[in-house]
Parts: structure tokens; C-alpha cells; sequence
């Protein structure tokens, strides 16, 4: 039990309220407290309406938080397209690539890889950009990366004039992997955005722009799929990646704020992060999870073909599978952002992909189960609000655990962890599509969902006896987060000191105190 009380510091005159090293000392001696923004003098009835953060006895932040203002609105839809655009042209050949491919002499196995080479690169490039983001600016390698994505998505569409099969594979594997590489830079540079234009919402905003993310994995295999029925291999191409470039100009101003939010241009360490505990057992999170979702690209539709459906059904079914992912993403942010304890999240999504993969197929498992295109379909809407449940809590989950690893709250830090995120989730995709063509050539697909089901299981066991078990957040106590400690004390104490002079009147600092009973 505790008791929560709030401390404002009037700081008049330093006769009547005492001297300034005085009441930094009494700071210090209380353990916990959280400084709030500065009042200004002018209105004085401000002064009452000071609101205190409410936390409850299990650490839930149950304070209203402010709404988005006008500019954080518009960012929200300028990122909210550039999601959407980027991961129609990602999902866009889902439908009809693989069966193109096999015309042209390519197997379902080295299919898989050109699936899995797109996120291979983003694997490789992600921490990369991580690091480079604070030293040559978010504009540049987010409006890079959508030109970059949109113009290779265009050639890609040319691959139809190509009928050679060595030329088309050679082709396929260097303009996936180019624009993979235009996809790691502004996808990276977009999770930095969020977590510096909405400090206060990120989680919020992060299942918004999910939402997005699994409407365009959703449309865009049923747009591919209209697309292809209507003008052939290059129209879905042609179409997507011209509407991606179209974005990049119009999102050119959405950077000055994102960028002023923090001045200070140092990267973070990638190498303390990787050492926390917390990072490795998040990261496999991650993973399986991306792998879960990305198995499915070149799988789905060969498992289907049974029901002889044409590529505009096959892009419905993806249609529903993204649909649910992006319906459960925003309700899942909103919880992340006011949950304290949200690990729990990963294990019941973990849990909930289990047995949703065992009903697709069906698995050997459940013999007494029919196969038909209902339980399929029922089972991918299950299995997609699981993935959304369970990936969710993950970025916030490594952000957190940086900052209690000592790590500052800047914007390297943001970038590292950006990147990380990235990095271990574009692995599940090198994974997932490879894992899944292979199985799916020499087992077949009920075997393929039985070993994803029970690659989820285990890691949600695995998970939750680690957190269940885990007494205190990981702390490095290196000798750098010591001076980064120092420095940020000495940065809090010089912030009070230039608002006394620029509201010698008013209320300076507001803190609250809590003291455990």
C-alpha cells in the first residue's frame, strides 16, 4: 500500500521560501518522484489546477493523458499513409507471384526465399539506420527510403517482359532486395517519429498506425489480386509504386517537429542493450511472432489451391487476416499505454497462435476436424488478432527495458531500440517464408501450422516463467550510465535554474512524492 501525495515548489523570493540548495536537497531525499512541465505565472489560477499522475497499487498510469494536438494529428495521417502505401506494395504479389514464378521454372522453395530476401535485407540494414538516423537526420533516410521503395516497387513490375528463368531469379532477388533496403530506412526512421512526436501516446499511436499496416497487408493482396485480373503481372506494381513516391513530398513536413524534440545527435549503444536480459527474451518474441504472420506469404495460397479459388478469393482471404490483425492492434496500444505490467499480453497471444494454427489446416492433431474453406477462414481471423496481441507489447517492451537499463531517453536511444525492433522482426521474415516453403514442399501444410503452433507454445512457456520469475528490471550499472546519470541530474537541476529566471513568479517545479507505508 501506498500513499501518493503532491509537492509544489512556490519559488518566490529565496528569503521567504528558502534557499535554492535547500530545496534541491529535500528533493533528493525523497526516492520517488516525477517533475512535470512548468506552469508559467500569467494566469494564476493555473496554480490550483495542478493535476497529479495517478498510479494505482499495481503502477497503471490511470491519469488522463492530453489529446493529440493539431500537428501530432496530421503527422498521424501523413505516417498512417506511408504504412498503409509501403505494406500494400509489400503484399501486393502474395496472390499471384508464386504461380508466375512456378510458369517461369521457379520452385516453391526458391519462392519462399524471394519472400524471404526482402526481409533478409531489412534484417542486415535495420540497426544500421538505427545508427545512422542521429547523424544524417530523420528527413533524409525517411524520405529516402519511400522514393527509394517506391521507384524498385515500378521495376519490379517490369519482371514480366523477363522470360528466362535464370535472368528472372537473378532479377527478382536484387530489386526485392533494393527495395528492401528503401523499406528499412524509412520504416526504421518512422518508429523514431513516434516515439518523438507522441512521447505521451506512442504505444496509442504505434496500434493506430498497425491498423494501417494490416490494411494495407490486407488490401493489398485483394487489390493485387483485381489489379492482376485486370491488366496483367505489371498493373499491381505500377500502380502501388507510383503511389508511394506521390507520398514522399507530401511528407517532407512532417519532420521538423519530430526532429526538435531532441537536440542531442549521439547514437546509442546497441551493444548495452543486447546484453539485458529482457532485450534477448523480447527479441525471441519478436521473432517467433514475425514468423507466425510471414509462413504464410508463400503457403497460403498453394494450400488453397484444393478449393480452386481464383487470385481475387485469395486476396480476400489475406483481405481478412490482415483485417483482424489491424482491428486488435489499436485496442491492444491502447492497453499498452496504461498498463504498467503488459507482459502478460505476449504470453496470451503467443498462446491464442497456438491453437488457432492447429485449426488451420487442420493439424494432425485435431484428426476429428474436416477440412474446409469456413474453418480455414475462421481460423486466420482468430490467428490474426492473436499476432496482434501478442507483437504489440513488444516495441514498448524493449523501449522500456533500455531505459531501465540505463540507457537515456533520447533520441539514439529511440534509434537503437527502432532498429533493434526491425532487425529481430525482419529475421522472423527471412525465417518464416524459408521455414514455411521447405516445410510445405516435404511435409505439407498441416505438418507446416503443426510446427509453428508449437514454436509458439514453447515460447510462451519459455516467456512467462522468465517474467513470472524475474524480481527487478535489468539495470546496467556501467560506468557510462553512471555518467549519462550524472549528466542527466546536472541537465534536470540547470532546467529549474533557467526557469526561475524566466518565471521568477511562478510555480518552477511540480513533483510528486511516494511514500510507502
Amino acid at each position: 500500500m501506498f500513499r501518493t501525495t503532491c509537492l509544489i515548489v512556490n519559488k518566490k523570493k529565496k528569503h521567504e521560501e528558502g534557499t535554492e540548495e535547500e530545496e534541491m536537497e529535500f528533493l533528493k531525499d525523497k526516492k520517488h518522484t516525477a517533475t512535470v512541465d512548468v506552469l508559467p505565472p500569467s494566469d494564476k489560477s493555473k496554480e490550483t489546477d495542478n493535476e497529479c499522475k495517478v498510479v494505482d497499487k499495481k503502477g497503471n498510469d490511470n491519469s488522463k493523458k492530453p489529446p493529440l494536438t493539431c500537428k501530432q494529428k496530421i503527422a498521424l495521417c501523413l505516417l498512417a499513409s506511408v504504412d498503409f502505401m509501403s505494406f500494400c506494395a509489400m503484399s501486393i504479389m502474395a496472390p499471384f507471384y508464386p504461380k508466375e514464378a512456378a510458369l517461369k521454372g521457379m520452385s516453391e522453395t526458391t519462392a519462399g526465399f524471394v519472400f524471404s530476401f526482402y526481409a533478409l535485407i531489412m534484417f542486415i540494414f535495420s540497426p544500421v539506420f538505427g545508427k545512422i538516423i542521429p547523424r544524417a537526420g530523420l528527413k533524409l533516410v525517411f524520405i529516402g527510403g519511400i522514393i527509394t521503395s517506391g521507384g524498385c516497387s515500378i521495376i519490379f513490375g517490369l519482371l514480366e517482359y523477363v522470360y528466362d528463368y535464370t535472368t528472372f531469379t537473378a532479377l527478382s532477388f536484387a530489386i526485392r532486395g533494393l527495395e528492401a533496403l528503401g523499406s528499412s530506412a524509412y520504416s526504421t526512421a518512422s518508429y523514431v517519429i513516434v516515439m518523438n512526436v507522441f512521447p505521451q501516446h506512442a504505444a496509442t499511436v504505434r496500434g493506430v498506425l498497425e491498423t494501417f499496416v494490416g490494411l494495407g497487408l490486407s488490401v493489398g493482396p485483394a487489390v493485387g489480386g483485381l489489379l492482376f485480373a485486370v491488366g496483367g503481372y505489371g498493373l499491381p506494381f505500377y500502380v502501388v509504386g507510383i503511389l508511394t513516391i506521390f507520398l514522399a513530398p507530401l511528407n517532407i513536413f512532417l519532420l521538423r517537429a519530430g526532429e526538435e524534440c531532441n537536440i542531442d545527435r549521439k547514437s546509442g549503444s546497441m551493444l548495452r542493450l543486447l546484453k539485458l536480459p529482457a532485450t534477448a527474451v523480447t527479441c525471441v518474441v519478436i521473432v517467433v511472432v514475425s514468423i507466425t504472420w510471414s509462413f504464410l506469404d508463400p503457403t497460403l495460397e498453394p494450400a488453397l489451391r484444393k478449393f480452386s479459388l481464383s487470385p481475387t478469393h485469395i486476396g480476400l482471404i489475406f483481405l481478412l487476416l490482415s483485417a483482424m490483425y489491424g482491428i486488435a492492434c489499436p485496442a491492444c496500444g491502447w492497453v499498452v499505454d496504461r498498463m504498467k505490467n503488459y507482459w502478460p499480453l505476449m504470453s496470451y497471444g503467443l498462446v491464442f497462435s497456438s491453437i488457432s494454427l492447429l485449426f488451420l489446416g487442420p493439424s494432425p492433431v485435431l484428426p476429428f476436424l474436416e477440412d474446409s474453406i469456413l474453418l480455414n477462414i475462421i481460423a486466420l481471423c482468430a490467428l490474426g488478432i492473436s499476432v496482434g496481441v501478442g507483437l504489440m507489447p513488444t516495441f514498448q517492451g524493449l523501449a522500456d527495458t533500455a531505459i531501465d537499463g540505463g540507457l537515456g531517453e533520447n533520441l539514439g536511444t529511440n534509434s537503437v531500440v527502432a532498429g533493434l525492433w526491425a532487425c529481430v522482426y525482419s529475421l522472423g521474415e527471412v525465417l518464416g517464408p524459408a521455414m514455411g516453403g521447405a516445410l510445405l514442399e516435404h511435409c505439407g501444410f498441416p505438418i507446416t501450422v503443426t510446427v509453428m503452433a508449437a514454436l509458439n507454445f514453447i515460447t510462451a512457456i519459455g516467456m512467462t516463467i522468465y517474467f513470472c520469475t524475474r524480481k527487478k528490471p535489468d539495470v546496467d550499472v556501467s560506468n557510462d550510465t553512471k555518467a549519462d546519470d550524472m549528466k542527466s541530474k546536472k541537465q534536470e537541476v540547470e532546467s529549474i535554474s533557467i526557469t526561475s529566471d524566466k518565471y521568477p513568479n511562478g510555480i518552477i517545479n511540480s513533483t510528486i512524492v511516494t511514500e510507502h507505508l
